[in-house]
């Protein structure tokens, strides 16, 4: 790392260094000392409870646990459910690529929850060896913020990209408080850590998108002969925003939507999308508390980062969870801890301006600036989509630390008093987040009441499992091997063949294989019907739209009242340019479900496209 600053020789101290007494010095390195030695015992406890500890969630079994399986080439007999098939396709796929990698390389499914105590640990190391920001203060900072603790150990992967997202942040602060520092090297660190946070999380992407303008700016800024020539370093800034784009180009070349398969919050008539995925949009006010409901998003925001109202303590939970479900008024809200976001975000406004007035100013304004524009995204107010905000004050204040200590080091030595406090508090909060115990696959397992199922199931047979999510991937068997599992939301989607497994009990065999007696058959027009129409959404998820066609084309001749067949014959039509026929198939689905928003959004989206065409071919 090349550094062209000019330092002051080491016996010598500029006008605004103050001196400190030999008291201040021997507090300040007896409270460094503690601090650092706190934060690697944190660290190290960390470390072992996520690699101990598998995840219970519903999520862990339903989506990651898939997604990591199929993403490191695992061979487990597992077909995902059809509901997830298409966040598979299109989601982000760095962190569930790296967890199956992992569990691949260790041969332990609990190495999926050590993914995001790999990326807290890389952005501490960045800070430390880069930025000049001693670990021991960052960690403490940032761990004070209960929800960065609790998602170092689990297997949800919003604190892997948010700590990539923070590398970013915390480079483009320091580059531009220290353009004297400027070198290549931390520059591709900060652009890398931006692509990886947009190859990570959707929610994320936005953000990114700001700080990316952000850097350029402050590339811009520097003057033309620092180590880093300005033309070189906007073309790696260019070259990072098209690698960071490309699981938005490929979304949008396969399914016309970048974030395929969400409904986007704005221009959302403009592109396809699965009502059925709909993950960020759906029904907001079931993801809202109840009493906050009509707020505006950004209200939402602030009510959550400064936990307004909520309480400090429940009788069935711990004060803070992963998601923070199950509450009222903190409902999905929260988990910053309001004391620490304003005791922390008040310290680094005062550490910027005590750096520079001119430019403590700006990274202040700029500092609101990105908290305001965070605040309109959707589902700003669910926070742990967002924890790059307690890990980038928690780099500000580290990389602000030395030069605070070097101009007033009774403040210094306040400071980390305060962090002190305020971290054991969180810890004493907080304790059964630090709680060390092993919960490996058989404890998961037994925890979903799975193991009684593993009994009544027969080697070799392909069993259908319908509408008990999510525990379908551990249906497979003690190693996940023993029993080939197709998880499906409907029974019209089970594969031929296979043995049904409902909540009810194990059919002795599939009704529709041959040599049936189980069951009734369910009438032949509206169950194949139902199946064809299925098999058809799969073929577009994967980009077979002529399947898709021929498919659906069989569902509508068979149930020919089907509004939905009708919409999937129209969007493969469309992706295939053939315009007339999408059209005329989209307009009888919307006659036939004059309500079908899909259908209406669908129709607009191809009457621009069929008028842009034509307007190009006009040119």
């Amino acid at each position: 790392m090349t550094d062209v600053s000019r330092e002051a020789p080491p016996n010598s101290k500029t006008p605004a260094e103050i001196q400190p007494s030999a008291f201040v010095k021997r507090a300040m390195s007896v409270l460094s000392t503690g601090c650092a030695l706190l934060a690697v015992a944190a660290v190290l406890d960390l470390a072992v409870r996520a690699a101990l500890r598998l995840d219970l969630r519903w999520d862990t079994f339903m989506y990651h646990l898939p997604f990591a399986a199929l993403r490191g080439g695992l061979r487990i007999p597992y077909e995902m459910n059809d509901t997830m098939a298409a966040r598979y396709q299109g989601f982000p796929p760095l962190p569930h690529l790296l967890q199956g990698l992992l569990w691949r390389l260790t041969g332990s499914v609990n190495a999926t929850g050590v993914v995001n105590y790999l990326a807290f640990a890389a952005f501490l190391a960045y800070c430390h060896i880069a930025l000049r920001a001693r670990f021991w203060l960052v960690g403490l900072i940032a761990l004070t913020a209960p929800m960065v603790l609790i998602h170092t150990t689990v297997s949800y992967v919003d604190l892997f990209g948010n700590s990539l997202l923070a590398i970013g942040i915390s480079t483009c602060l320091y580059l531009y408080l220290f353009p004297q520092r400027f070198s290549q090297a931390i520059l591709l660190c900060g652009l890398g850590g931006l692509v990886g946070a947009a190859w990570s999380k959707y929610q994320l992407t936005p953000v990114v998108a700001l700080v990316w303008i952000l850097l350029l700016c402050v590339t811009l800024r520097r003057s033309s002969g620092e180590v880093c020539r300005p033309r070189r370093a906007v073309l790696l800034l260019v070259a990072a925003a098209l690698l960071a784009a490309l699981p938005y180009l490929k979304n949008f070349a396969l399914y016309r939507n970048p974030f395929w398969p969400i409904r986007l919050p704005i221009m959302a008539k403009s592109f396809p999308y699965s009502t059925d995925l709909d993950l960020i949009v759906g029904d907001r006010s079931l993801q809202r508390p109840p009493p906050l409901k009509d707020y505006s998003q950004f209200g939402l925001f602030v009510h959550s980062l400064f936990e307004i109202n909520h309480p400090t303590h429940y009788d069935s939970r711990p004060r803070w969870i992963i998601d923070q479900g199950n509450a009222w008024i903190a409902f999905r809200m929260g988990g910053f801890w309001g004391v620490g976001v304003v005791v922390f975000l008040a310290v680094t406004m005062i550490m910027l301006a005590a750096q520079g007035r001119k430019a403590g100013a700006v990274a202040s304004i700029v500092i609101v600036g990105v908290l305001c524009f965070v605040a309109i995204l959707p589902q700003s107010h669910e926070l742990r989509y967002y924890q790059f905000i307690p890990l980038s004050w928690a780099a500000a204040i580290g990389i602000l630390f030395d030069p605070l200590k070097r101009k007033a080091p009774m403040g210094a030595l306040a400071l980390l008093i305060i962090v002190t406090g305020l971290f054991l508090y969180m810890v004493h909060e907080n304790r059964v987040h630090y709680l060390v115990s092993r919960t490996d696959y058989a404890a998961a397992a037994r925890e979903w009441g799975v193991t009684p199922w593993w009994d009544k199931l027969e080697r070799g047979q392909k069993y259908c499992v319908v509408d008990m999510m999510p525990v379908g991937i551990l249906l497979t068997g003690p190693t996940m091997s023993e029993f080939s599992i197709f998880d499906r939301s409907r029974e019209a989607l089970c594969p031929s063949g296979t043995t049904v497994i409902t909540k009810a009990g194990v059919r002795s065999r599939d009704s529709r294989s041959p040599g049936s007696t189980a069951g009734p058959v369910p009438a032949p027009s509206a169950g194949v019907a139902e199946l064809l129409l299925a098999e058809s959404v799969r073929h577009y998820q994967a980009g077979r739209f002529q399947e898709c066609i021929e498919t659906a084309t069989r569902s509508a001749g068979l149930k020919p009242n089907s509004a939905a067949a009708f919409n999937n014959i129209g969007i493969c039509a469309a992706n295939l340019k053939r315009w007339d026929d999408a059209i005329r198939n989209t307009q009888v689905a919307l006659r036939l479900d004059p309500n079908f928003q899909l259908a209406k959004n669908n129709l607009a989206w191809m009457q621009r496209e069929l008028a842009r065409a034509r307007a190009t071919k006009a040119n």
